[in-house]
């Protein structure tokens, strides 16, 4: 049966007439008359009664409309989910980063879109103690950051970080492997990471100085690890930085150091919020506990 009877139908009976219907429907009177027509031929039975005073509901009529009005809903449904199923619409996550993440996050989001080609994943570097906040004020769907959390956060372990001393390779004088390199904070200054740059990063550092009795001579202050391995290059003092720095930092003049004991090494992974309900999120999540092994 076409719809297009049953529409013209259903306009008619809400309006009483033929006049209003017709400029409801953008068709002329006679065109509305021969649709009214032809789905009374159809279904054998008469549907309205035409008068001076417009169209009245037969009894019959009446016992339709009911069902025409929610065949039509039915319709509008169907053409709605054929329309999405052609044409979905895209989903976006939000997610925050840190430096420690980028060895491994370019691999799960080229994951995830293979198996989620119509959920786009929009990420921004910044600090830890932004990520949580916007985690805990829903702006943000997940994150990946050091482990580990508070309530109402989640994480699921993916990695482990280690914590190096960035040295100018002028200034290397030994290289040998049992040589602690805190030797050097007898004769280098250090250029120190902003704390609220990246709290978390900060208390590892703070932790370590403090557990190793280490009391370093300040130089400066750098508004993020980049702009201090600059620094380092330039010859002006070391520095603390994740092992992942070495993605960014000038391999001829910066030479990173492995720390050892305890503090130097931590855990880093995915964070959420737990008490926010979200399929597209756990679709991620998901992912990458069932399918994709990090450590």
């Amino acid at each position: 049966m076409d719809t297009r009877l049953l529409n013209a139908f259903v306009v008619l009976a809400e309006t009483g007439h033929f006049g209003e219907a017709s400029l409801r429907l953008f068709i002329s009177q006679p065109a509305l008359t021969k649709q009214i027509k032809t789905l009374e031929s159809q279904l054998g039975v008469v549907l309205f009664q035409r008068g001076r005073q417009g169209a009245k509901l037969t009894q019959e009529g009446q016992y339709l409309l009911s069902q025409s009005q929610s065949v039509l809903r039915e319709a509008r449904i169907l053409e709605d989910q054929a329309h999405q199923l052609a044409t979905p619409e895209k989903v976006a996550l939000n997610a925050g980063f840190g430096l420690c993440a980028l060895s491994f996050i370019t691999p799960l989001l080229s994951r995830f879109n293979q198996y989620y080609p119509d959920i786009s994943v929009n990420i921004e570097d910044m600090p830890s103690n932004k990520m949580e906040l916007q985690l805990i004020g829903g702006t943000l769907d997940f994150a990946f950051s050091q482990l580990p959390v508070q309530k109402p956060l989640k994480g699921m372990v993916l990695a482990k970080e280690q914590l190096m001393l960035a040295i100018p390779t002028q200034n290397i004088t030994v290289l040998e492997a049992d040589y602690h390199p805190l030797h050097y904070f007898e004769i280098l200054g250090l250029i120190q990471l902003m704390p609220e740059k990246g709290q978390r990063f900060y208390q590892q550092i703070d932790n370590f100085l403090t557990y190793h009795q280490i009391k370093p001579r300040i130089l400066q202050q750098s508004p993020d690890i980049q702009t201090q391995l600059s620094f380092v290059a330039a010859g002006l003092g070391m520095a603390f930085v994740p092992k992942s720095a070495a993605l960014l930092c000038d391999k001829k003049r910066v030479t990173l150091l492995p720390l050892s004991g305890t503090y130097s090494q931590w855990e880093i992974g995915i964070i959420w919020n737990n008490n926010i309900e979200n399929k597209n999120r756990d679709l991620f999540i998901n992912l990458i506990s069932k399918e994709i092994n990090i450590l």
